[in-house]
């Protein structure tokens, strides 16, 4: 399995990149599993640049892991933007990446969010189940209400 993973990746696959580096990692062979979490995350592919940088930071390695949790955050991964905020909650430029990233993304989606709030404050709760996007949202925008907060108080 390994040998066939190793060729597609080898052909540029993002997929079995991060199975060959999941499969180094439970392993125990990091460094392995780091190479080609990098290689996927080259590639723009998300899950692989939360992972690797989950990888940093169960080593303490910060600086790695900001710069690919960013990475995960500037493919729209929420977890890697909350991470930010917890590991930079004093600094300005990371906090106000993360909000460019937010704002970028989900300006139109925060809309929606409110007329559903409002939908559902009326007692139905059928218009959501056709925005199965809602709770990402509003979990974006607790992070950016975070952020806001944080930097008011610098």
């Amino acid at each position: 399995m390994k040998n066939l993973l190793t060729q597609w990746a080898q052909a540029g696959d993002p997929g079995a990149m991060i199975r060959l580096a999941e499969i180094y990692s439970a392993e125990g062979d990091l460094d392995s599993a780091k190479k080609f979490f990098a290689q996927a995350a080259e590639k723009n592919y998300r899950p692989a640049a939360r992972k690797l940088a989950e990888l940093f930071d169960a080593e303490e390695n910060f600086p790695q892991a900001i710069k690919f949790y960013r990475k995960a955050a500037e493919l729209n991964d929420v977890a890697a933007m909350e991470r930010l905020v917890e590991l930079c909650p004093n600094d300005a430029e990371i906090l106000d990446a993360v909000l460019e990233i937010i704002d970028a993304q989900y300006n139109e989606i925060y809309f929606m969010c409110d007329v559903l709030e409002q939908v559902r404050s009326f007692g139905s709760h059928r218009l959501s189940e056709f925005f199965p996007g809602q709770a990402a949202a509003i979990e974006r925008r607790r992070i950016r209400n975070k952020i806001l907060k944080l930097k008011s108080a610098m």
